[in-house]
């Protein structure tokens, strides 16, 4: 259950982040992508900039937090499952393959969204962007589809229960 609650969490950030930096690349104006605009709205629709007020303290401390527990979880629940062998069946090999869709998503995805998050502008460089957001699609989309093979494979066995 805590494995599908990071999954469903790192969805909604992961949307969440591929808006703000949406609306940091289209708010600069300077075309190069790197949020830093000259102009005067510089800073409008980024966050800690002069068009909003800064009151996400907190998120800023939550986020490597959570990112920390996503790991430490995801990892605890691939190796649960290496180490016993009465875990090694079919629906419990979905639950690993799950863990590690979202570890991927917590090291990959979340980490360089956290940075953007705190710093409010990207660092990472145009074509790092791309594959960032490459990989954020990617992993999210792996830990969905994980979601639909393990919902399934209940389905089958509440439906079948014998076989």
């Amino acid at each position: 259950m805590m494995v599908f609650l990071c999954s469903v969490a790192v969805t909604v950030v992961s949307a969440t982040t591929i808006g703000n930096l949406t609306s940091v690349n289209q708010t600069d104006g300077s075309g190069d992508g790197s949020g830093r605009g000259t102009g005067a709205g510089s800073g409008a629709g980024i966050p800690g900039g002069t068009g909003e007020d800064s009151d996400d303290d907190d998120v800023d401390v939550l986020s490597p937090l959570s990112m920390s527990f996503l790991v430490a979880g995801n990892i605890l629940v691939c190796i649960a499952i290496y180490t016993e062998r009465s875990l090694r069946r079919i629906g419990n090999l979905f639950l690993a393959s799950l863990a590690i869709a979202d570890l991927f998503v917590a090291s990959l995805v979340m980490t360089f969204a956290g940075v953007n998050d705190l710093l409010g502008y990207w660092i990472f460089g145009a074509q790092f962007c791309d594959t960032w957001v490459a990989f954020d699609v990617m992993c999210s989309t792996a830990s969905i589809l994980n979601l639909c093979a393990i919902s399934l494979d209940r389905y089958i066995h509440i439906k079948d229960p014998l076989r």
